[in-house]
């Protein structure tokens, strides 16, 4: 969480905890606090923008000696990914996405492009429907959906432009996902300020 501002970590209060919780049941379709234990406990960090992670009780025994010291940590555990105060409240990781998907065994609120699609979205260009390969449920517009290239890795996030079971109606050149974060980023100077992480 890069920032001018010193970056503070606390453990989640439990009336934003239960609010996250509920996004990742929505977006996932499963307990991911459950499905992810032993990274059972919440973590915000905020400075600019708040971030929320999921961390064991062994790391929340080692930040706490951190925070006894007066340090804080930069990051820790899962990173699950950054909160806002408007719809959608959270904006998963694709690291989140990675671990999910890696133990559901399937994919949900996902949209696999084709090569050719996906190096424009590595670009911060949004997901054309000319682009989509196959659409998982249940895709809700205004929600995130993860963008997933041919084998099956977790490329980026953005938000559905329209329910998964109306992809097939939108003309060829209509946008599916609009990109919020694409792990191009890196590559394209992600660490200096010359582009927001998120562009929501």
């Amino acid at each position: 969480m890069p920032s001018k501002e010193v970056v503070r970590c606390f453990e989640c209060p439990e009336d934003i905890g239960g609010r996250i919780r509920s996004e990742l049941q929505l977006l996932f379709q499963v307990d991911v606090v459950g499905l992810l234990n032993p990274y059972s406990r919440l973590l915000l960090c905020t400075a600019l923008f708040t971030e929320a992670y999921l961390i064991s009780d062994e790391l929340l025994n080692t930040i706490k000696k951190l925070w006894s010291a007066g340090r804080n940590p930069y990051s820790a555990g899962i990173y699950l990914g950054r909160l806002r105060k408007r719809k959608p409240y959270l904006i998963p990781s694709t690291i989140l996405a990675s671990a999910v998907f890696s133990r559901l065994g399937r994919y949900v609120n996902s949209v696999v492009v084709s090569d050719s699609g996906l190096k424009p979205f590595l670009y911060g260009r949004d997901v054309l429907k000319t682009s989509v390969i196959k659409a998982y449920p249940t895709i809700v517009k205004g929600s995130p959906t993860f963008v997933l290239g041919i084998d099956g890795y977790v490329y980026g996030v953005g938000i559905a432009t329209t329910n998964g079971e109306d992809i097939g109606r939108l003309d060829e050149s209509e946008v599916v996902v609009k990109n919020v974060f694409d792990v191009g980023w890196y590559l394209r100077g992600g660490t200096q300020p010359k582009e927001k992480k998120f562009k929501v």
